[in-house]
Order: C-alpha cells, then structure tokens, then sequence
C-alpha cells in the first residue's frame, strides 16, 4: 500500500511540472470554463450564455485524425437545453453564439458536428436529443446545410440529458475523404465529402473546437478531451483459473498519446508499461486492478477501478440416488466451487443422450446399470469432471382389495404385488382415518361407522415406490328407532313411525294388529296393550333392534289421580292428565281453594310439579279441569279434586 501512494504522488507531482511546462493549447470565450486538465466547461446551467473553447493550432485536413471526447450534456431532460457542437472553421478563435444555434449558426465556412438537445420547430428539429452534421452555419435541417442525421446519440434513446458521460468520436479519412461520428462504440452517422475543395475552398487548414449554448432553458454541457483509462484480455475465451496466467492489454481512449501506465494488479503487483506481463496470481480470490494513465498534454485519468475474479477449480458431484422408471427422473447437482461461480452443467448419460441444464431429467427407458458423466464449469472458465455409476430400476405395480363390513366388525384388506420379480419391503397402508399399518394383510376394526377411502403402496428393495392405490369401503352401522312408548284407547288407530333410511328392511314383531308388519311405518288397531320389536336389517346383512311398548286404556277419557307427593322421590312428584284417545287438549287448569287459577296448559305432556309462582304449594285439596278433542273430533271434558300431601 505504501508503494502505490508514492507512486501515485509521483505521479501528481509529474502533472505539476509538465503541466505547468506545457501551454494552454486553448482559448475560451464567453462562459467556458477550465474543470480539470482536459475538461471545459461550455454553459453553466443559467439561460442565455454561449461558451466556446478553440483549439490555438490549426489542424490540416490533408491529414486523417481520430479525436475522442467525453461529453456531458446535463440532468434536465424537460427543461434541459440548448445543445453542443464540435466545430471545423476558418474564421478565427473568437465565435460563437446564444440559444438554438449552439454557438455554430453563422459560420461559414463551416462544418458543424451538432448535439441539439431542444426541440425547435423552426428548424425541424424532431422531437427527440439528436445528433446531425451541419455545414456553413446552417442549422435548419431541411436546408441545404443538412449534411446527416438527424438521428438519435444513442439506437433506441431519446435522451441524452442523463448525467452521464458519453464517448464521442470523430474521425476524419483523408485518403476516402469519409467523416464518420460514433458514440459510445456505436457508429452513428458517416458522409463521404471533399471538405477541402466543397466546404472550404481549397484551404485545408481549419480551427476546430467546441461550442455550446443555452437560450430560455438551460443545462450545464461539458466535455473533456478523453482521457479514459481501460483494460481487455488479450484472449476472449481467457479463463481466469487458480494456475492461470492472465494476459491484460491496454485498451484505453485518449484524445492525445498516452505516455504513461500506472497498473495495481490487485495483489500487491506494480506495471508502468502499455501492456503488462501475463499475471499469474498467487491463489484463487477476488482482486481489484486498477489502472491511472496520463497523456502527453501532462493530464493524468481518474483511477478505472475493476474487480477480477480469479477462481477456484470446481468439485464436480451428483447424487447417485436409485432411479426409478415410471418416476420424473431427476437428480439434482451437488457441485461446488469455492471462489467463482458455477456457470456451465454438460452431462454424458451413458446411453448417447446428453444434456446442458444444472437438474436435467434423465433420458432412461430401460432398468440397468450407467455410467454418467458430468463436467462442470464456473464463469471463470474453470472446469472439472466426475463419473459415476448410476442405478436404474422398475418401480413396483400394486392393487388392493377389501370388502364392506357391518360396525363392529373387523375389515379385511390384501394387498397384491402385480410385478412378482420385483421384491416388495414395505407397504404403506392409510386405513382414510388417520391410521397406518405396514404389513401386506391388515385386519382393522373402525372404531365408528361410515365411508372411508383406504390408500396403499409399496417401496421396493431398490427404494422405488409403487403406484398409489385407492380403496373405498364402507363400515355400515345400523340403528333401529321404533319411536317413543306411547298410551291409546282401545280399536284407536295408532301410526308407527321408524327412523327411515335408504335400502333398509323393516320387519315388526309380533304382527297383531298391524296393517302391515314389512313397512317403516304401519298402522297398529289393538284392544290390549302391546310391545312391538322393530328389526331393520342393511343389504349387507347388518340389522339392529328396538321396542316400543303401547299402552291400552279404555276411552277415549281423561284419568286423572286424587292425590300426589310433590317430594322428589321419584314417585307420584307431579299431577298429569293421561287421555288416551285424544291427541288434541283444549286445556289443562288448575284452581286454589280461592279460584286463584294457580297453573294452566294445552299440552298432553303437561305436569304440575306443585309449586305456584316458583314457590312450592300449600298441602291442601285442588280444583282441576280439563277438555280436549278425542280421535274422533268429540269434544269432552271432565273435572275435579286432587289433594297435594306434603
């Protein structure tokens, strides 16, 4: 580090003395200003200003030249103008002018290499930053001082009002007699002319310089004689490997002759020639060159600044994982590189067939044994090779099968290798309730009824996993319903109503008395009371039972008792109204000694529990009566005493 500051104070003070030496090859007008020591400044960005910079000695168009310039048109795009130009003439070191004309229009004779960064109209211009060749001080583009253009700096870009630096060079072939404008590498207008003889009148020997302007918008417009400092590989299919040598060549812009190099190859390594040595660096790592150069004009670069990468060889490494047919057969990289990055994957399958993705899906039709081969390479060009053998096998095919069982029941499922040359070491069963088993033959006992999709596959002894089989079953639970017990009267209609379901048999025992004892709902007539058992039985043969028992009262009437124990024993705790025959009351009421109503009803399962107000009720006699509508549609009622002993 020590070394590179000496040198570059070395350097500045070069610059001091030779500059100091040298004169001042240019003479400024208006608002052109000196930046550095081959920059100008043409306009500040204030309106109305015209600033030129001419170069004092005469150049001989007899002569070819390839000038260089940095140029910086401003920041304002919008409001951002006027523009500059780079100028040959004869009149003289003290011209220039304001606005549109950017310090060319008027000159003659002249011829004008124009950058119009403002649209107007009464000189064509378009509506894009454009570049044209102009001669004779005309700047009208439809005027017969239109020599090219216009067109855009850049292919594709309206603007060049983008803070940036552009390289703009201008060469002139005397022997061809072609002028040709690039910029930024790019070749953007070329005119083959006589300038001598069609624009100057036989006198070869012109001022040249630049020109630049602002009106009621402006921009602050620069250039520099390039000074640009810049590097290449002398190979453009140069690898930068642990190992290798690097050869770099110079490849800088200058407008003048480079006379000095100052490298830094980044590891401590000092050049002060055009082209280093091929550099071998001591190990792979990440190193940052820098190159300074100074011109014959005592004018020294700004520091160009790259980074180079000089990598590490890969490791080269894939899995070597079973294959397996009827699988995506992939297998994914496991390469690796230390310095540098991997880049380039060229697989060799063993079989013909080869492939260039990092994760390539393997061409294999066939089970067997490969040889795969794998060369990767990082983007510093470092390349490594493995190979190694692959395994591919055939995937296993299963099926399964099962039956429908009544709840309660185990269910039975098998499985069945349909490819008996391939050996099955485990299978995977998932009984579509949460539960697993592993074994070939699983007997299980659903702890609730319903649907269930069962799923099974195998794995082979090579690891490649069968096809996935789906099983639905069915664990069939019935429940027979024969409904409620219930009271009637004698030869009174009763409806039986079991709990229908879809494809059930329903069989009622004993059949006394039913209209038909193989239906869900029969109609029971009886003169005594009865118990029925309703079976329901599911196509699978599962069945379940269920009694119902119906009480025969004479009637249709009302019985009501004389006397109940409001005391929580379980026995005679409230007063009810049984009324077989009548399924419809009109009303249940209950009086006090006072004709106090003390509780009141129209339900057939009404009860009072001997408590009025949520207070329990004195021990004492009771006025009751009740009516209703028996089956029939007769109304009747019937009253009287009931007395709560407590």
């Amino acid at each position: 580090m020590k070394k590179i500051r000496c040198l570059a104070a070395c350097l500045l003070c070069l610059y001091g003395v030779v500059h100091a030496q040298l004169q001042q090859p240019y003479i400024l007008n208006g608002s052109a200003t000196q930046r550095t020591c081959n920059c100008y400044v043409l306009t500040e960005d204030v309106p109305g200003v015209s600033g030129t910079v001419w170069n004092k000695n005469k150049i001989d168009l007899r002569q070819s030249f390839n000038y260089v310039f940095d140029i910086n048109l401003g920041c304002k795009d919008a409001d951002g103008a006027d523009g500059v130009g780079f100028i040959l003439q004869t009149k003289g070191t003290n011209l220039g002018a304001t606005g549109q004309g950017l310090g060319f229009k008027g000159i003659s004779p002249s011829v004008g290499i124009l950058i119009d960064t403002w649209q107007n109209f009464d000189e064509n211009d378009p509506d894009y930053d454009h570049l044209t060749i102009q001669m004779n001080g005309l700047s009208d583009h439809n005027s017969s001082g239109n020599l090219a253009g216009p067109v855009q700096l850049l292919d594709g870009v309206d603007n060049i009002e983008d803070c940036q630096w552009h390289l703009l060079r201008i060469r002139w072939d005397a022997v061809s007699q072609q002028l040709e404008v690039s910029v930024d590498g790019q070749l953007r207008l070329l005119i083959q002319k006589d300038l001598v003889s069609d624009i100057f009148s036989g006198d070869p020997e012109v001022y040249w310089g630049f020109a630049g302007s602002t009106g009621g918008s402006s921009n602050k417009q620069q250039f520099c004689a390039a000074l640009r400092p810049d590097f290449d590989f002398v190979a453009q299919q140069q690898i930068f490997c642990d190992g290798t040598a690097v050869p770099y060549t110079d490849n800088s812009s200058s407008f003048g002759t480079i006379t000095r190099w100052w490298w830094d190859l980044g590891d401590g390594t000092i050049s002060t020639i055009s082209q280093p040595s091929p550099h071998l660096y001591p190990t792979a790592g990440y190193y940052n060159v820098k190159l300074v150069i100074e011109d014959n004009s005592g004018c020294i670069s700004d520091t160009l600044n790259t980074p180079v990468i000089i990598g590490s060889y890969p490791v080269a490494d894939f899995s070597t994982a079973t294959l397996c047919l009827g699988t995506p057969l992939t297998i994914e990289d496991a390469s690796t590189v230390k310095v540098g990055t991997l880049q380039d994957w060229a697989w060799d399958f063993g079989n013909g067939q080869t492939a260039a993705t990092q994760n390539p899906s393997f061409p294999y039709t066939t089970a067997g044994k490969y040889p795969v081969q794998l060369k990767v390479t990082s983007a510093e060009g470092c390349s490594t090779t493995t190979e190694k053998e692959l395994q591919v096998a055939s995937s296993p095919a299963v099926m399964a099968t099962g039956n429908n069982v009544c709840f309660g029941e185990f269910s039975v499922f098998q499985s069945n290798n349909l490819t008996p040359n391939i050996n099955i070491k485990e299978w995977h069963w998932d009984l579509g309730n949460g539960d697993l088993d592993n074994n070939p033959d699983v007997s299980y006992r659903y702890p609730l009824g319903g649907e269930y999709t069962v799923q099974l596959y195998a794995v082979s002894d090579d690891d490649c996993t069968s096809n996935t089989v789906s099983l639905p079953t069915k664990i069939v639970r019935v429940k027979a319903d024969a409904g409620r017990d219930t009271i009637i009267s004698a030869n009174q209609p009763l409806q039986l109503q079991a709990l229908e379901a879809n494809d059930l048999q329903y069989t009622w025992s004993p059949a006394r008395g039913l209209s038909n004892r193989f239906i869900a709902a029969p109609v029971a007539v009886l003169q005594q009371d009865q118990t029925y058992e309703l079976r329901v039985t599911s196509p699978e043969g599962c069945s379940d039972a269920d009694l119902v028992h119906v009480k025969v009262y004479e009637g249709p009437a009302f019985y009501v008792p004389n006397a109940f124990t409001p005391n929580n024993d379980g026995r005679n705790d409230v007063f009810r109204v049984i009324a077989p025959g009548v399924p419809k009351l009109d009303f249940f009421r209950i009086w006090d000694r006072w004709g106090q109503e003390i509780f009141q009803s129209n339900s057939l399962s009404a009860a009072w529990d001997g408590t009025v107000r949520g207070q329990p009720a004195a021990a004492a006699t009771y006025v009751w009566m009740v009516q209703g509508v028996d089956y029939t549609g007769r109304r009747f009622s019937r009253q009287g005493t009931v007395t709560l002993i407590r």
